[in-house]
């Protein structure tokens, strides 16, 4: 931990530095070919009244806070070294340390594409673009279905884009040498923020990914299986309103057990007023979440929102211990948002 905050340290020292040479550096380049870092972050925080097995409670919630930096800087033949740090801030943590890992990364682009390794979202997390409207919140996908993955050991590929088609792969090297190494794979059509496009496809597929189930019982031992996840996502905007849905496919691999579920959503914008629902499903579970978000400002926003999931759990057939894969609540919150971000040219 003490590595991660001389690193943020220096990064701000440097991003403070930077400007004295960074005209004359630019001076030195095209515009199409300039040395950029990019030091950014947000601060997400919610005040959540939560209600959990029958008892009702007050929390303030971070909603995966974060800080990063990412830059990128131009080589020779073309091409370019790119690279990422984002750290999650836990700012409602009593302990001091209140950084954890996200996205950390450094690789290549060039006219092949892009390659990158280190610690990444699957592809199969990755390609769910902007569907999630409560993403960081109780109603996130990740909550339901099973496949949100951040792994580390692993090596990302993303093909050049040809007539808004897009080819992800991600290859995870295991630290269990009798274990089979995961990989994720997708194709992508469209834009996956719907700025260039209005609409979004894309289909992805999870192989062997490890997943940990908690035991509904502490006194339990946690249980990891290797998983097959395969996800259909869709998504459509017609002016102010957008519609998205999302089909999701999960198997046990050793025993070929398999769960389906499903998510659909919609949102429409009201002047600087997004209201929002979403539904979710799966294996005999289900989350519905109405909310809405309002602009103060173009990094700032104000929210509230409301959430109620029906839980479930499964037993597993080799020990008999049931596992929870949802936990039943309600919940409601308001809070707000603001994102900023610095470049250094």
């Amino acid at each position: 931990m003490k590595l991660v905050k001389s690193c943020i340290a220096m990064t701000l020292c440097s991003l403070l530095s930077a400007p004295t040479f960074a005209a004359d550096k630019a001076s030195e380049k095209t515009q199409e070919q300039q040395d950029v870092i990019d030091f950014y972050g947000k601060l997400n925080i919610s005040l959540q009244a939560s209600e959990e097995k029958g008892e009702s409670f007050n929390e303030l919630k971070s909603n995966a806070s974060r800080v990063g930096v990412k830059g990128k800087y131009e080589l020779d033949h073309d091409l370019t070294a790119i690279y990422k740090l984002e750290w999650q801030v836990n700012v409602n943590d009593d302990s001091k340390d209140t950084l954890t890992a996200r996205n950390q990364w450094v690789g290549v682009r060039g006219g092949f594409g892009e390659v990158t390794v280190g610690r990444s979202d699957t592809t199969l997390k990755v390609s769910q673009g902007k569907f999630d409207l409560f993403n960081d919140y109780e109603a996130d996908l990740k909550h339901l279905f099973i496949g949100e993955n951040r792994v580390a050991d692993s090596i990302t590929y993303k093909s050049p884009v040809f007539n808004n088609l897009q080819l992800l792969t991600s290859y995870i090297i295991s630290d269990d040498i009798e274990a089979d190494d995961p990989y994720s794979i997708g194709v992508f059509f469209g834009d996956l923020n719907l700025k260039k496009t209005d609409f979004f496809l894309s289909v992805a597929h999870d192989e062997n990914m490890p997943v940990k189930f908690k035991p509904v019982d502490s006194g339990e031992s946690s249980r990891t299986e290797a998983l097959a996840n395969t996800r259909v996502t869709g998504m459509y905007k017609f002016g102010d309103l957008r519609l998205g849905a999302m089909f999701v496919d999960t198997e046990v691999v050793n025993t070929g057990k398999s769960e389906t579920g499903y998510a659909a959503n919609a949102s429409y914008k009201i002047g600087k007023l997004l209201a929002k629902v979403q539904y979710q499903e799966f294996s005999g579970a289900d989350s519905i979440s109405v909310g809405a978000d309002y602009k103060l400002g173009k990094n700032t926003k104000v929210y509230a929102w409301f959430t109620d999931r029906e839980g479930n759990q499964v037993t597993s057939n080799d020990d008999g211990i049931d596992y929870i894969l949802a936990t039943k609540g309600q919940y409601f919150a308001f809070g707000m948002e603001q994102k900023d971000r610095k470049s250094v040219v």
